[in-house]
């Protein structure tokens, strides 16, 4: 008698194992037949990018079979899609407009719908931005450098250099130089110079080593007698 009893529990626990396994997997099935429909309400369809003729936007736009709110992920390396462009209300006719873009530069996107990612089969979807031309490119200007003008002596003057003491002072200097230039008696100064006040104990009119000729030698001749 005990043992029929134990008997019929075996079979008891076996059709409940049994049961349990039937029913485990009927719900597996179950969840993976309604998030398999469930994604596929959701799955965005028609995934287009229209970029603008100014080169500054371009519009992501697809279509679902639920209304859902998207999340355009976007950027100009696929592999960091950091800018953000956000619906501002659940639809089944999706738009979404990227701005500002910079011209002439290949863009990358993904959807994001709550927590699932869609993108064109493992990869982000591309589209480039046009070349308006409109980009400032910076000019440089030429440089262009002043012909050297010569100073040139006054007609019928000698060529003037900075080596000779024109106003036999004595003293080789831009007075010289600006004596000969202005072919006159009279010293024309830089401004840029200090004139120094030194006692000169010579006379410019004297015939010092007596030629009959008063010239820059009698000054060096006083000079070298006054050992100056």
């Amino acid at each position: 008698m005990i043992k029929g009893s134990i008997n019929v529990k075996t079979i008891i626990v076996g059709i409940i194992l049994v049961l349990v396994i039937v029913l485990g997997v009927l719900g597996v099935n179950t969840v993976k037949t309604y998030m398999s429909g469930a994604a596929a309400e959701t799955e965005p369809k028609n995934v287009m990018a229209d970029p603008s003729e100014d080169g500054k936007s371009a519009s992501v736009s697809w279509v679902s079979d639920k209304a859902t709110q998207g999340v355009v992920e976007y950027g100009t390396n696929p592999a960091s899609l950091l800018l953000r462009a956000v619906e501002t209300e659940a639809t089944t006719d999706h738009k979404i407009l990227l701005s500002p873009l910079k011209s002439s530069v290949t863009y990358y996107y993904r959807i994001r719908i709550g927590e699932e990612i869609f993108d064109n089969s493992g990869v982000p979807y591309t589209f480039k931005v046009a070349n308006t031309g409109n980009e400032v490119v910076p000019t440089v200007a030429p440089i262009i450098l002043a012909p050297t003008v010569a100073v040139a002596s006054p007609s019928g003057a000698p060529s003037c250099n900075r080596n000779t003491d024109y106003n036999n002072d004595g003293v080789i200097n831009s007075v010289d130089y600006n004596f000969c230039l202005n072919g006159s008696k009279t010293a024309t100064p830089s401004v840029a110079l200090v004139p120094t006040v030194t006692k000169d104990p010579c006379n410019p009119l004297e015939d010092f080593n007596g030629d009959g000729s008063i010239n820059s030698l009698d000054r060096l001749k006083c000079l070298q007698s006054n050992k100056i």
